[in-house]
């Protein structure tokens, strides 16, 4: 069974500050939310007496903002202005490899983190992005060594554990990858991701009662999660009780009509009765 995901970075949380003393548009805008941020952001984007420093900051949290509202494009393009005004910002090089990340464009967001990295050899969620870009790569050794670091930096990030787990759990180190969804667990009770990959990792080593409480445990925290319905499926099949697979993977169809791998499990199954 390898159906573990990794979890992507994608929360922008390292948002810039405008300098102290700083009063209006330009303050406000790192501290805003939504549709005002981006109104505020503009604002200090376009204020003449705003220094180079000042619009970079204000590029990048409108990026921000434009990334939360789905406006990629607008989100890049303000990341790359950014980075033009200052070119030394670990933080725009990072949330420009985020989204590059997001839209599997991999090698690039691997050549913005090692820009993140180049300006701030520490800055820890620059290696948790690469090493989940590595991941996707295939490049799996490159995606530990990295996920490595962070972990050492950030210990308590659960979602840098899970997505180390997860790196563990494609190198075949099952037991590894169970230890970092565990800790991932402890650290963050709520985490979806840490207990659907937690569930596939025991059900890869035959133990697939654990297996079916985190994928039920994964099922209740998002409850339309159609591919924790179709491994719960899976487990049940290698339990013998194909009524209960076939019941787990018409729940995962009507969550998401084009989940192949549920309408191919289903086709087999009722194939055979």
């Amino acid at each position: 069974m390898t159906f573990c995901r990794y979890l992507a970075p994608m929360v922008f949380g390292a948002i810039l500050v405008s300098p102290a003393g700083t009063v209006g548009a330009a303050e406000e805008c790192a501290d805003a939310v939504g549709g005002r941020q981006i109104l505020l952001c503009t604002l200090a984007i376009e204020n003449p007496s705003a220094t180079q420093a000042q619009r970079a900051q204000a590029h990048d949290n409108r990026g921000i903002a434009y990334a939360r509202d789905g406006q990629y494009d607008r989100a890049l393009a303000d990341f790359d202005d950014a980075i033009h005004l200052a070119p030394d910002n670990a933080i725009a090089y990072t949330n420009r490899g985020n989204l590059y990340l997001s839209a599997a464009k991999y090698d690039r967001a691997v050549a913005d983190y090692s820009e993140a990295l180049r300006v701030d050899p520490v800055y820890a969620p620059a290696f948790a992005g690469r090493g989940v870009a590595y991941l996707r790569l295939g490049r799996s050794l490159e995606a530990l060594s990295d996920l490595d670091i962070a972990v050492r930096l950030t210990p308590t990030d659960a979602k840098i554990l899970d997505n180390r787990g997860t790196v563990y759990f494609s190198l075949g180190r099952t037991d590894h990858a169970i230890r970092d969804y565990s800790e991932a667990i402890r650290l963050d009770p709520h985490s979806a991701s840490a207990y659907y990959n937690r569930g596939n990792a025991l059900a890869r080593v035959d133990r697939l009662e654990e297996a079916l409480q985190d994928l039920r445990e994964a099922i209740r925290l998002s409850p339309n999660n159609a591919s924790a319905h179709y491994n719960c499926g899976l487990v049940y099949l290698m339990k013998g009780d194909h009524a209960q697979a076939i019941k787990e993977m018409v729940e995962a169809l009507r969550l998401d009509p084009a989940h192949m791998g549920a309408r191919r499990g289903l086709t087999l199954l009722r194939g055979d009765d």
